[in-house]
């Protein structure tokens, strides 16, 4: 394989943006068809709507057919979503599924072609960031039901590029320190809790994420693969597509699929999307911005709207933060509550009272100026508070606790 040339898939990722155009309506056409004549979800789901596929003409037609909640794909359990089942010629070969923390899991089935075309997509990620055959991969993200371990594995693998599976467990320290010496590690996969140059991904376990999109060299937003998926930016609140730029909610097709049928799928994260017909990269395909925070995730305290991405903006100012912290809001004597407890690296500082005292309050006047909200900020030691874990570790679902909910 040839390392010195600047892309993994030359011909498709340079596409021009009209014949990308072309294709995803080609494929959407066609992953509407299949879903509703071999699946009976989406053929009862496009009854009730009253819309066929042959209503598919034009890309905008996506937007006559329904949207794809969590909710749904759950009632659809196990095998609702898809198209096709394990032991049918050329049928699932590998399943992964959400971590059904707030109910069901939501599972994906992935054909040999499905895995295929995921190792490739992860493997333009991989050598978009870098990578070249014959570097040493260290992989930190989880290999299980979620897909973020596999995903980049498969990447690597197809590109001539020798991986260490280390997963996501925290207490290797040691061992991954010493294998990133023994090894001669040249890259990571990881979600990093100090400040390191990094290149932003994003990926859903529901669409056999990573490998939907990655940022190139230029940093300026990331590139969403057009031949595999349609991604749709929408006002939260009406559904109606915002102007191109203009934040908005993530809404994504999966275009490739062979698997599993996943079509206008909302995906509650708040960012926003654009194209353009060629990045200073050379690559075509639409981009997205980083992950604001989720339509479902934000919370009111107070009358005041508050997004755990604002929080943490606050709080990564000061060297103190740790890796993670969580909003509780609760209610008493009618009025909003809003604790905020913050990890800190250096469990250290918890004997010094008065430095804790003064960190948590300069850190709660952060807080309160992105905000409008001043929280009680209590420090606790790194590691105290609970994870999200498998694909909801990109949102912020195990930074809140509203407890007037119960």
């Amino acid at each position: 394989m040839m390392s010195n040339r600047t892309y993994y898939q030359e011909e498709i990722e340079t596409l021009s943006k009209s014949r990308l155009q072309s294709l995803q309506l080609e494929r959407l056409k066609a992953i509407v068809e299949r879903a509703y004549t071999q699946n009976s979800f989406y053929r009862q789901l496009y009854d009730e709507a009253g819309v066929k596929p042959s209503a598919i003409r034009e890309l905008a037609d996506i937007q006559k057919l329904p949207f794809l909640e969590k909710k749904t794909v759950r009632e659809a359990y196990p095998y609702g979503m898809a198209l096709k089942r394990p032991g049918s010629e050329g049928g699932a070969l590998q399943v992964h599924a959400t971590s059904g923390t707030t109910g069901k899991s939501v599972p994906v089935f992935a054909t040999k072609k499905d895995i295929q075309y995921w190792a490739d997509l992860n493997a333009r990620e991989l050598w978009m960031t870098g990578f070249r055959p014959g570097d040493i991969l260290m992989n930190c993200y989880g290999y299980g039901l979620p897909t973020g371990g596999f995903g980049f594995h498969y990447g690597a693998m197809a590109m001539d590029v020798m991986t260490i599976p280390m997963g996501s467990d925290a207490r290797q320290y040691d061992r991954m320190l010493g294998f990133i010496i023994d090894f001669g590690v040249t890259g990571f996969c990881m979600t990093p809790s100090v400040a390191i140059k990094a290149y932003d991904e994003f990926g859903m376990t529901e669409l056999l994420g990573p490998g939907m999109t990655c940022e190139c060299e230029t940093r300026d937003g990331m590139h969403a693969w057009a031949d595999a998926f349609l991604v749709e930016c929408i006002n939260p609140e009406t559904g109606e597509w915002v102007e191109e730029g203009q934040d908005g909610e993530l809404v994504w097709t999966w275009l490739s699929a062979d698997g599993t049928a996943m079509i206008r799928y909302r995906s509650r994260d708040l960012s926003r999307l654009w194209w353009e017909e060629r990045c200073a990269c050379g690559r075509t395909h639409p981009k997205i911005g980083a992950i604001k925070g989720r339509s479902d995730d934000a919370v009111s305290i107070r009358g005041l709207i508050v997004f755990p991405s604002q929080v943490e903006a606050a709080l990564v100012k000061f060297p103190e933060t740790g890796a993670n912290f969580r909003l509780i809001v609760d209610k008493r004597n009618g009025l909003d509550t809003f604790d905020l407890k913050v990890e800190v690296k250096d469990s250290a500082i918890l004997g010094d009272e008065e430095r804790a005292q003064r960190v948590a309050r300069e850190m709660a006047e952060s807080v309160k100026t992105v905000t409008g909200n001043s929280p009680k900020v209590e420090l606790v030691p790194a590691d105290s508070l609970p994870r999200a874990t498998g694909g909801e570790s990109k949102t912020a679902s195990a930074r809140v606790e509203d407890r007037r909910k119960k």
